[in-house]
């Protein structure tokens, strides 16, 4: 499930702010259209600010057989161009790997803080990561709500502590009054070469549906090295 949280956290778009509710918003996780997790997502925006949250678990047979988790957290400034993120931190078990990162920012840069990665060798230089963002600022972003006109136009660079990917969303498609962004995530630098040998690039697509004037992301697809993933929201 590593890849699954890292493709979801490689979307964000510097577009207008719409506020985000407090309530949590659930989304269903579907590998070959078996259910195999949930994903809950909660956050705010205001004064200026934003703090987000989310958590995900396998569930059912899935749960029983691979115990897996992740939780994230990020604070930060909400400008007009976009989130700006002030501190992070992320808590991974994969049912066979743990991991931990806290992350405070400064001008823009990240500072690895505490965690496990906290230490180590052999990583890539935070300091060389300046405009970076974070992976909860980042799926924070394109799971709220966010204006028609903003959808389908970004392209942004992730770095979770110890890695950097791309993401480009730039083809767009009206289909029955949803809009589906699609594009790529790509692995950049810092996984191992194992990883980059398997894969480097892998499709995904999010679609956004009308809620009362917003456009709300109701469903994400992507291939990962499991197969394909959907999330559904709830």
């Amino acid at each position: 499930m590593r890849i699954l949280a890292v493709c979801l956290w490689g979307l964000m778009s510097a577009t207008p702010l719409i506020a985000a509710q407090d309530t949590p918003t659930q989304f269903d996780v579907r590998l070959f259209g078996i259910k195999v997790g949930e994903i809950t997502l909660a956050g705010r925006i205001r004064n200026g600010a934003y703090v987000a949250r989310s958590l995900f678990r396998t569930t059912g047979m899935t749960g029983r057989l691979a115990r897996a988790r992740f939780t994230l957290n990020a604070k930060g400034r909400a400008t007009k161009t976009g989130l700006m993120p002030r501190t992070y931190s992320e808590d991974i078990d994969t049912g066979r790997r743990q991991s931990s990162a806290q992350l405070a920012y400064s001008g823009g840069v990240p500072r690895v803080t505490g965690g496990t990665l906290s230490g180590k060798t052999g990583l890539l230089d935070p300091a060389q990561e300046k405009g970076t963002l974070d992976p909860m600022t980042v799926l924070f972003a394109v799971l709220r709500d966010q204006p028609d006109d903003a959808l389908c136009t970004f392209t942004a660079t992730v770095f979770d502590g110890a890695r950097r990917s791309n993401i480009r969303l730039t083809s767009r498609q009206d289909k029955n009054g949803d809009v589906i962004c699609s594009g790529e995530y790509r692995r950049v630098a810092g996984f191992s070469e194992r990883e980059l040998n398997r894969q480097t690039a892998f499709p995904l697509r999010v679609t956004y549906r009308d809620a009362r004037g917003v456009m709300q992301a109701i469903r994400i697809d992507l291939r990962t090295t499991y197969g394909k993933v959907v999330m559904l929201r709830r």
